[in-house]
C-alpha cells in the first residue's frame, strides 16, 4: 500500500510517500506521526546551517584550513 502525502511549509512544498504492507496494523494516528516525522526531518535538513569543510584536496594532497592573524592558510595534513 502506498500513501502519498504532502505538506506546505515555510520552506516550500514537501511531497513524499509511505510504503506499507497491505496488512499493516498502524493506526491513523501512527501513520500521521510517520508523515510528520518525515516532514520534520526534511525541514531540519533544509534549514540546517551550511558547514564549510575544514579540509581541501589539491593535486592529491589534503590540507587543513587554519586561521592565522585573521587569514585562512592551508596546512598539509599528515597521513
Amino acid at each position: 500500500m502506498k500513501i502519498d502525502f504532502e505538506f506546505t511549509t515555510a520552506q516550500g512544498l514537501f511531497r513524499d510517500a509511505l510504503h506499507l504492507p497491505d496488512d499493516h496494523t498502524f493506526t491513523d494516528d501512527e501513520i500521521q506521526a510517520m508523515k510528520q516525522q518525515r516532514v520534520d526531518n526534511w525541514i531540519a535538513v533544509v534549514t540546517a546551517p551550511s558547514v564549510e569543510p575544514n579540509t581541501v584536496e589539491i593535486d592529491g594532497v589534503t590540507y587543513e584550513k587554519i586561521q592565522i592573524d585573521g587569514q585562512t592558510v592551508l596546512k598539509p595534513v599528515e597521513a
